[in-house]
């Protein structure tokens, strides 16, 4: 598959040797996701990704229909796609949270559950390199992140043009919330039309495989992740 990609979708990735510097703050994608079980509307993503001049920033917010829950998460990554911190929050039904960073090439995890003069923090080293990817359970932000990476792996740029050429790809994740890590495999599959909100849309899908099974990514041609499905189970998740 080759194909032309937007520059400001790699910047993060591709670096500034083969793209010119973006300005000094830049929203690479903001929205919202719906995320349905069985066809029905259990909770909603809110994200934003600013691309800055020395790092990018991804924000997620999670609110789960009728229950209380809340999550929020905050990515930092460097220019080269290496991660700087990440930080996870509930905030309801009950108060917990977690940090990962770099610590002597390698993560350190600094989990904390509760609040007040009782709360127990505890750390969780990972042998993982700086360049592992975050993919955690709650925020699906992560994997068109992750996507971007898989793009920006088969790019190349010539006359401020990018062209990509896709094979697979396996990439070494970190799941925060389970302490644990795999790794996991990005392919293009195919060209396809499908139905968005009543609307159709030509979408490049690819696969994301999994020890929990695969995920089916719609991209549309904004290298926007417009559609998430989890195969064998009835989980989609939709851009708003």
């Amino acid at each position: 598959m080759k194909k032309m990609v937007p520059a400001v979708l790699l910047t993060m990735f591709l670096g500034t040797t083969l793209i010119a510097k973006a300005p000094s703050t830049q929203t690479v994608d903001s929205g919202s996701f719906g995320i349905y079980m069985n066809g029905k509307r259990v909770a909603t993503e809110t994200f934003k990704v600013e691309q800055r001049s020395d790092m990018s920033v991804a924000r997620s917010d999670l609110k789960v229909q009728d229950s209380g829950v809340a999550q929020h998460s905050e990515m930092e990554l460097s220019a080269n796609g290496n991660l700087l911190h990440y930080s996870w929050d509930q905030m309801q039904p009950s108060k917990s949270g977690l940090t990962v960073e770099p610590n002597d090439e390698f993560l350190t995890e600094k989990v904390s559950a509760g609040a007040g003069p009782n709360e127990k923090a505890y750390n969780v080293p990972h042998l993982l390199p700086p360049s592992t990817a975050i993919l955690d359970d709650n925020f699906f932000l992560h994997r068109e992140i992750l996507l971007w990476r898989y793009l920006a792996s088969g790019c190349s740029s010539k006359s401020q043009a990018v062209t990509c050429t896709f094979s697979p790809q396996q990439f070494g994740i970190l799941i925060p919330a389970q302490h644990a890590s795999e790794t996991v495999t990005l392919d293009f599959k195919d060209k396809e039309k499908i139905s968005v909100k009543g609307q159709q849309v030509e979408v490049s899908v690819f696969i994301l495989q999994t020890e929990d099974g695969d995920w089916f990514l719609d991209l549309n041609d904004q290298q926007k992740v417009v559609r998430m499905v989890a195969g064998g189970s009835n989980l989609e998740v939709v851009r708003d």
